[in-house]
């Protein structure tokens, strides 16, 4: 699976309102952080979206455009 392939399963995860399919994106051991969480991991990465979710009731994502970065890229 490529990273694009991920990051597309991420964010269909979110707009599916599915916090299992969000954790299960993450590889064992993976954290999740941004500025107003400390880093988080497994099921507390689900809890965080249901926050989220229950804050903001039409919370959604929509790619515009992506691209794979990196070295040689």
């Amino acid at each position: 699976m490529t990273f694009v392939e991920i990051a597309q399963q991420y964010l269909d995860a979110w707009n599916a309102r599915n916090a299992e399919a969000i954790v299960r994106t993450f590889a064992a051991g993976g954290t999740y952080s941004d500025p107003t969480t400390k880093a988080i991991s497994g099921d507390a990465i689900g809890a965080n979206a249901a926050r989220l979710w229950e804050a903001f009731p039409n919370l959604s994502f929509e790619i515009v455009s992506i691209a794979e970065a990196g070295k040689g890229r």
